[in-house]
């Protein structure tokens, strides 16, 4: 089984190759032979966070392959009624995007609001930037948010932030990595995704990645359809090649992602 964790569904940064009803999208994990696929509406990312939710629960009653991410925005607090979806078990946790939101993770206000987010989840996937100077949500002050929340699992996006270094753009920045590889020792709750193109551009990435925060915290995420089916493909084919153990390549690809998504064993039953 393969699980791609980290997802959308609409319109994208309003480009038209971008966008992806759950036909598309399942036409996408079809190619690359992927299982399942965890989504947030861009609508809720973008534009209106009720609407978005709203689309994203029609859109998962048509679908068996996808499953959701309620999305909350802290700059409307009333979105905090938005956890209702989490009743509906195809919705599997909470997607908090600092920079399309615009506010920054660790504001008093912001910070406080996320708490009571995670009282009420399980899971968390938060967006990390991998724009060197643009983040809103550094990878440290989430590691630290997850520590303080043992009982909710946290995913931090993009390789935690990975950046190509613009001084020596040949060489990739690991700084979210190694920032959170101060927590992951000691917290169980904290995963990283592999949704990011330096997967791709260099080698020695994922060696890295793993190196860094090990094995036991890294799910296979691929933010489709910002990557379409065979670059989906490409990915997993990453992962199959890399020189570790078949059973730790298994950690990326499900076993971790069953972990994380409680319910995945009776969706996968039915």
């Amino acid at each position: 089984m393969i699980i791609d964790i980290h997802g959308h569904l609409g319109n994208i940064n309003i480009a038209p190759f971008w966008q992806a009803d759950e036909k598309k999208l399942e036409e996408h994990l079809n190619k690359a032979g992927v299982d399942y696929l965890c989504v947030s509406s861009s609508k809720s990312l973008m534009y209106d966070v009720e609407e978005g939710n709203a689309d994203l629960a029609k859109a998962l009653e048509r679908s068996d392959k996808l499953l959701g991410y309620v999305t909350v925005n802290p700059i409307f607090p009333e979105t905090i009624k938005e956890l209702k979806y989490l009743e509906n078990p195809k919705f599997i946790g909470v997607k908090v995007h600092p920079d399309y939101h615009g506010y920054h993770v660790s504001s008093p206000y912001a910070w406080d609001f996320l708490h009571q987010v995670a009282e009420q989840t399980d899971l968390m996937l938060f967006h990390v930037s991998c724009m060197p100077g643009t983040g809103f949500a550094d990878a440290e002050d989430i590691a630290r948010f997850g520590s303080e929340h043992p009982d909710t699992n946290i995913i931090m996006a993009h390789m935690a932030g990975i950046f190509q270094n613009g001084v020596y753009p040949y060489f990739p920045n690991f700084q979210g990595l190694e920032k959170v590889s101060k927590y992951t020792s000691s917290c169980n709750n904290i995963y990283i995704d592999t949704a990011h193109q330096l997967m791709y551009v260099y080698p020695g990435v994922m060696e890295k990645m793993i190196e860094l925060v090990g094995v036991d915290h890294i799910v296979f995420g691929t933010d489709c359809p910002l990557q379409g089916g065979m670059q989906m493909k490409f990915a997993i084919e990453i992962i199959e090649n890399l020189e570790i153990p078949a059973e730790d390549k298994e950690k990326f690809f499900s076993y971790n992602a069953q972990k994380l998504i409680k319910k995945i064993k009776s969706l996968v039953s039915r």
